[in-house]
Order: structure tokens, then sequence, then C-alpha cells
């Protein structure tokens, strides 16, 4: 079931870029929350500590679906609209929007 896009290219960079962004965003979260000088509750906290822990899975999934197509998962327009929405949810609105329109691409090439 390998699909091949004629823009597979474009596709790949901007899924890329998008992941790439999606782990400078995590990393730059992950840091600003030391820069906080007030004592957090503990839900607080675990829920800060959760988000990132699938924000970071779903980043790594995003970087083998572009670097690595068809083998863990399939480089399909759909995979990449699932991806997209997780990451605008869980890491960021601009490494969601970057796949958002690799999504895009490969669906107007589908159709």
């Amino acid at each position: 079931m390998t699909k091949n896009y004629k823009n597979g290219q474009l596709m790949k960079f901007l899924t890329i870029i998008g992941a790439v962004v999606g782990l400078a965003y995590l990393i730059l979260r992950l840091t600003a929350i030391g820069d906080q000088y007030q004592v957090l509750p503990i839900d607080v906290g675990i829920n800060i500590v959760v988000n990132w822990i699938v924000g970071l899975v779903v980043v790594i999934l995003t970087f083998l679906v572009a670097i690595k197509p068809n083998d863990p998962i399939p480089f399909h327009w759909f995979v990449l609209l699932i991806l997209a929405i997780l990451l605008i949810i869980f890491v960021d609105v601009i490494a969601g929007v970057l796949v958002l329109i690799a999504f895009l691409i490969g669906l107007i090439e589908d159709l």
C-alpha cells in the first residue's frame, strides 16, 4: 500500500519542518517551567509533564512518518491529518499548520 505523491518531497519537507518546530517548542516549554518562582500544585505539574510526554511522542511519530515512510506508519494524507490535529492540540499551532499544509497537498493530489 505504497502511495507515491507527485509532490512527496515537499510533503516530507513540510512534515519534517513541522516536527522540528514542534520539538523546539517542546524544549522551550520544558525550560520555561523552571523559570517560574512559584510552587505549582501537584495536579498542575503532572498535567504539564503528561502534556509534554504526549507531545514528544507525537513529534517522534511525525519524524518517523516523514523520514521512514511506510515503514512504521504509512505516509498518507489521512495520517498527516491525524498528526496535524495532535500537534495542534499537544504541541504548537505552527507545527500543526505545517503538517496540515502537507496534508492538504496530499489530499489535493489524491483527488
